[in-house]
Formats: structure tokens, C-alpha cells, sequence
């Protein structure tokens, strides 16, 4: 098998009904979330696709461990089928995912951590939202966030560069409002994201602080496969670099592009989208039309994905 990069899907992908079609084919999958319900000390299903569902996305405390859990259960099958990742890395989320994946920490350890993340941000978001701007420059649009922060006395910060075309800021609602009037100027588009605070801006200081508290009650290891850091851009296997990345990532900007661009240049062209979305897909090919990228959630058998790899 070729060396594979595993890309571990953020909160946003998201929908009611993941993972329901997955645990009724493959056993291993349906024995995922079983033991992370047991851990998460309720029933995963009823969130996923039972009459919670519809609510999840509105409870970033539920979506976060139930993405991150089909992301894992996913996983899981492609390694009973002799898939395994060379290289993890994750967008927001996906990097708790993915630091779980390569063995950094145990499946408990690494539930218990994105239940905790989940929860200090749904608690520590409710401040501010985020917007994806499309056809304006990184240096255009931070001046552009540099001004509306000035007027409005709050902050707007760019928290995703997720493709050459599309860059996601995160502020309060005022500013991101002047951000959205400034930008229609140049004529850039925004489109307002549902998302349930100001991710990835100093809105989540105290969130932050919190998670970065717990994560010291947590046991990490040197990592079984390669865990890339989005955070510091670069391959980690200490197990303590690995925990002090993490404690910095709610607060740090999700830099997509250089992240594929620099796994480019160690040399790796397949990458392998590990979630129920094709989001990471369609970024990946945004910023490189030639690499080899698939997404297991366009997939309802995991044996023909294999074979095209």
C-alpha cells in the first residue's frame, strides 16, 4: 500500500444520519461508537441519527466527539482492511481526531478530550460568529479585518485559509457585519457561516485556558504513526510538543493551504479524507488539482475506495 495521508474532518461536516449506513455494513464501525457512547456516557446514536439528530449542529458539546467518533470509526474499518495513515492531520477539530488516530493518546483518553473541547467552546462561543470570505487576497483581507476591528472596538481575525479562493474570518457580529461591507467593495463575496461561536479567535481565551488545563490530566504518548501539527506546520512525535500544540490550536489559525503544500514537499501525493463529508476533498483540490485525494464518505463500500488507492 502507498504511503497515505489521513485528512480528519472538522465539526462542519455534520449532517443527521452519519455514520448510520457505515455501522449497519461494518461491525468494527458500530463497535466505535458503542464504546465511545460508553465513554461519553450516553447514546451516540440518538445524536447521530435517532430524534436528536436534527439538534446536534446547534450543540458543538454533541457534534464535536460525533464527528470525531465516525471520523474514528471509519478508521478503524480501513485498518481491519489494512489501511493505515503514514501521516495524520485534521482542520479544527480533526487535529483532536487525528492526535487520536496516531496513537498520541487512547481512544478513551482522546473521547474524553473532544468531549471536553466541545464543551468549554459551546460554553465559551456563544460571543461572536464566523464568515467565509471567497475572492479576496490573505493580505487584503486581514487589512480589511485590521480596519473593521478599529471602528468596531471588537475583534475580526482570520481564522481558516482553507483554499486560494476561500478564507474564513471569526469576530463578533458587528464586526464581522463591516468586514462583510468592506469586502463587497473589492467585489469579494462572504457568506455567513452557522457555526456556534468565533472559533479560532481570542474570543475562546478562557475556553482555552480551560481545555489547556485539562490536557494536563491527560496521558499522552509518542505517537504509533505520524501526527502533523496545522498549528506549528511541521511533523511531531514528542508526546509533550504534541499536548502543548494542542493546548494552542482553539486560538490558532487554521492554515489548510501550507499544511498541503508543505506534505507536498516531503513528497506525499495521496491524501485520504477520513469523515462523513467531501469538504477536505474539494479544499485539497482547490490548492492542487493534481494530487490524488479521495473521501470515504463517497464510498458505501470501503473495498472499492481500497481499490482505487
Amino acid at each position: 500500500m502507498k504511503e497515505l495521508v489521513f485528512l480528519f474532518d472538522g465539526q462542519g461536516a455534520f449532517r443527521p444520519g452519519v455514520g448510520k449506513e457505515l455501522c449497519s455494513k461494518y461491525p468494527q464501525a458500530k463497535k466505535v461508537v458503542d464504546k465511545s457512547s460508553e465513554i461519553l456516557g450516553y447514546d451516540l446514536t440518538e445524536h447521530l441519527w435517532g430524534e436528536k439528530a436534527e439538534q446536534t449542529s446547534n450543540k458543538t458539546s454533541i457534534a464535536q466527539p460525533a464527528i470525531s467518533t465516525i471520523s474514528l470509526a471509519y478508521a478503524a474499518v480501513l485498518n481491519d482492511l489494512g489501511v493505515t495513515a503514514d501521516v495524520s492531520l485534521g482542520h479544527s477539530l480533526g487535529e483532536a481526531t487525528a492526535i487520536t488516530n496516531c496513537g498520541a493518546v487512547s481512544f478513551e483518553h482522546g473521547i474524553r478530550m473532544i468531549k471536553k473541547r466541545g464543551e468549554v467552546m459551546e460554553k465559551g462561543g456563544k460571543e461572536g460568529s464566523m464568515m467565509a470570505v471567497m475572492n479576496v487576497d490573505l493580505n487584503t483581507l486581514e487589512d480589511l479585518c485590521k480596519s473593521a476591528s478599529e471602528e468596531t472596538s471588537e475583534a475580526v481575525v482570520v481564522a481558516n485559509i482553507n483554499s486560494p479562493r476561500q478564507i474564513v474570518v471569526s469576530g463578533s457580529q458587528e464586526g464581522l457585519t463591516k468586514v462583510a461591507q468592506l469586502v463587497a467593495k473589492t467585489g469579494g463575496r462572504c457568506i455567513p457561516l452557522t457555526v456556534g461561536g468565533a472559533w479560532h479567535s481570542p474570543y475562546l481565551k478562557d475556553a482555552a485556558n480551560e481545555f489547556a488545563q485539562f490536557l494536563d490530566t491527560v496521558q499522552f504518548n509518542k505517537p504509533t504513526s505520524r501526527f502533523y501539527s496545522v498549528v506549528d506546520q511541521k511533523i511531531i512525535d514528542d508526546h509533550n510538543m504534541i499536548r502543548d500544540s494542542l493546548k494552542r490550536q482553539m486560538l490558532s489559525r487554521v492554515n489548510w493551504i501550507t499544511a498541503i503544500e508543505n506534505l507536498k514537499s516531503m513528497r506525499y501525493r495521496i491524501f485520504l479524507e477520513i469523515g462523513p463529508s467531501k469538504i477536505l476533498k474539494d479544499l485539497v483540490l482547490k490548492i492542487d488539482r493534481y494530487v490524488q485525494v479521495e473521501s470515504v464518505a463517497l464510498y458505501t463500500d470501503i473495498g472499492t475506495l481500497i481499490n482505487k488507492l
